[in-house]
């Protein structure tokens, strides 16, 4: 016999997490279920960057922000791909969802809020985050969840994965199948149903599935395999985003796998206003195809995209070892001896030809590309506008370094409505099944663009929208 919930939440990171809650609170009977063996999601592994105008952290600091210019620098940043509807929700919700984590006891870093340059950067100071990252909101999240939990007022399931939905007229959602660890299948019946399972970018077969063909390379956890946005289609959901994938700038793999890269904090240091480089950047032809220096990162983003395998080599010589600021900032010493001897990414070699050859780089095409950018360090002005040329490339040992346009978030997801109810292919919501976070695909938040703080933020505010709608609290939606 099925079991029977008010709430079926299936997945326990940024958005799931504040679904059940805020459900449970409301008096529903909440199933939250987990693939992994903990919850929270990606929280565990991510910087938790969030953004929001109007709050009270900025008020404090005398910085003048509200949610249009919110929403004017989301559009301007993605060029008007981001969903606009969304986009609006989110940060007309965002200074509330900031505001409720710092009374709730969240630990910020005193440098926030601040403009960063990892991704293009807001015209003020929106971007914020905890001193312990994603460990900073989950110190908030999971204490609650837990006590509502202690109290009989949430079940928590982990890993149990969603392996379907049954669906009802209507269009509806009946029921989930849902598969626990030894293997046991259950159907569980819920009045509705959250995915909040994440994206796809753990999953290097259904990644080019969904998105145009475009190759998995990155750090993302097995568990962000697609399961809820697979289900959802089963079922007869819209895709959408599929056409909106942008590599964000660099990542080395990890020795022994051909999609998996090293940890988001172990990329190395690619941002020219953290760290100028000393080093060009090459694609498989030797040739250089953009300012390594550019301000803009969605420049460099989009020039990479262009390149054949979505891939580039950062190539550097002895005495930008010496002198130059640490390319790999978190690795010592003898990281970087073991990924020279174990790695086939770094290459070293003596002369440029033997590196070029070894590294699977087109040795004239470099030998041609080194000797242009020499004369540019040398005065002969750079043809690609690069102006900080610190020194020329000349002394050996020569190293290089291959890099991936990798993924940090899945571009595809799940079309919803205003309401963030599951949209049909026909354009009809299903009257009872919700999608929030990355199931709706980094794309909804950021178009064809990375836009600081859209991923994080709007998962904890669509969340606890999604959780109060569910309990017939509907008057929410606008702040």
């Amino acid at each position: 016999m099925s079991e029977r919930v008010d709430l079926l939440v299936v997945g326990g990171g940024t958005a799931g997490l504040p679904a059940a809650a805020e459900a449970a609170e409301q008096g529903l009977d909440v199933l939250l279920v987990e693939k992994a063996d903990r919850l929270g999601g990606t929280l565990w592994r991510s910087w938790a960057q969030m953004a929001a105008a109007g709050t009270g952290l900025q008020r404090t600091r005398g910085i003048r922000d509200t949610p249009d210019l919110h929403y004017d620098d989301v559009m301007r940043i993605s060029r008007g791909t981001a969903d606009p509807d969304l986009v609006r929700l989110a940060v007309d919700h965002a200074a509330e969802t900031v505001d409720r984590l710092m009374s709730a006891g969240f630990d910020m870093d005193p440098d926030a809020p601040a403009v960063l340059y990892f991704h293009e950067p807001y015209s003020v100071a929106r971007t914020y985050w905890g001193r312990e990252a994603g460990k900073s909101v989950l110190d908030v999240l999971l204490p609650r969840v837990r006590g509502l939990a202690d109290r009989g007022r949430i079940r928590v399931r982990t890993r149990t994965a969603l392996t379907g939905l049954r669906g009802g007229g209507g269009p509806s959602v009946e029921a989930a199948v849902l598969r626990d660890a030894a293997g046991a299948v259950e159907e569980v019946e819920a009045g509705a149903v959250v995915l909040t399972t994440g994206g796809y970018a753990g999953n290097p077969g259904l990644f080019p599935l969904l998105t145009g063909g475009a190759p998995l390379r990155g750090p993302a956890a097995e568990t962000s395999a697609g399961d809820g946005i697979l289900a959802a289609l089963s079922l007869g959901a819209r895709l959408r985003g599929s056409d909106m994938f942008l590599p964000t700038y660099g990542g080395t793999l990890r020795a022994g796998s051909d999609w998996e890269t090293a940890h988001l904090d172990d990329f190395p240091q690619l941002t020219p206003q953290e760290r100028p480089p000393w080093e060009i950047h090459v694609n498989r032809s030797g040739l250089r195809f953009v300012a390594e220096d550019d301000a803009s990162v969605d420049v460099r983003e989009h020039a990479l995209a262009r390149q054949r395998g979505v891939e580039f080599w950062v190539v550097y010589d002895q005495r930008a070892v010496e002198e130059a600021p640490p390319l790999f900032p978190s690795w010592g010493e003898a990281d970087l001896e073991r990924a020279f001897t174990g790695n086939p990414s770094f290459t070293r070699a003596d002369d440029l030809d033997s590196l070029a050859e070894a590294a699977g780089i087109d040795p004239q095409g470099l030998r041609l590309t080194v000797r242009e950018y020499n004369r540019a360090v040398a005065g002969g002005g750079d043809p690609l506008g690069r102006t900080h040329l610190p020194a020329p490339l000349e002394r050996g040992p020569f190293y290089a370094v291959r890099n991936h346009g990798t993924v940090l978030k899945s571009p595809a997801g799940l079309a919803v409505d205003g309401r963030l109810r599951v949209l049909g292919d026909d354009g009809r919501p299903f009257t009872n099944l919700y999608a929030a976070g990355e199931a709706l695909g980094g794309s909804s938040m950021s178009g064809r663009s990375f836009v600081s703080g859209m991923s994080v933020t709007p998962a904890l505010s669509f969340g606890r929208l999604i959780g109060r709608a569910a309990a017939g609290e509907d008057q929410h939606w606008r702040p």
